[in-house]
């Protein structure tokens, strides 16, 4: 897809030390898209998200269906999309959208996840979502943060 610079998957969302980092890395995005159905109807987080992207960069909080609606045409800017579940990125790819790389940053342990590496925790349904990115040939990748190592999840998930 056209101007996607970087698609992250983190339960966090957007939170300072992570974005500015990334941010860093990738200095050329301009717009940051957050996909999460429940977050997309909370003007709270509309309004905390949109204090905590530095000045210059915009920012859109969007449903799943709203966002398969505008990724289906062209991203007009260098653009970043956080998401908080494979889930959501599952449905996005159901929507039409294509990825080529995703970004394992973010997933805490809740109720039905294990530890997958790391800090990084997924439930079995999250595996098989995971498993299938990888048959799409899709490179889903856990990076904490810019400075850390690239664990590419194809050599955890056999």
């Amino acid at each position: 897809m056209k101007n996607l610079v970087f698609t992250r998957i983190d339960d966090r969302l957007i939170h300072g030390q992570v974005i500015a980092a990334w941010l860093r890395t990738y200095s050329n995005v301009q717009h940051i898209i957050v996909i999460d159905d429940k977050t997309s109807e909370d003007p709270f987080m509309h309004e905390m998200f949109s204090l905590l992207v530095p000045s210059g960069i915009t920012i859109e909080i969007l449903s799943v269906e709203k966002a398969v609606e505008l990724l289906k045409n062209e991203l007009q800017k260098p653009t970043m999309i956080i998401v908080k579940t494979p889930l959501t990125i599952m449905q996005l790819l159901e929507g039409g959208i294509e990825f080529e790389s995703i970004n394992i940053g973010g997933m805490g342990m809740t109720k039905g996840r294990k530890k997958l590496f790391q800090n990084i925790s997924s439930s079995p349904e999250e595996n098989e979502m995971i498993k299938e990115m990888l048959q799409r040939g899709i490179r889903v990748e856990i990076q904490i943060i810019p400075a850390a190592k690239v664990v590419n999840l194809a050599n955890i998930l056999k």
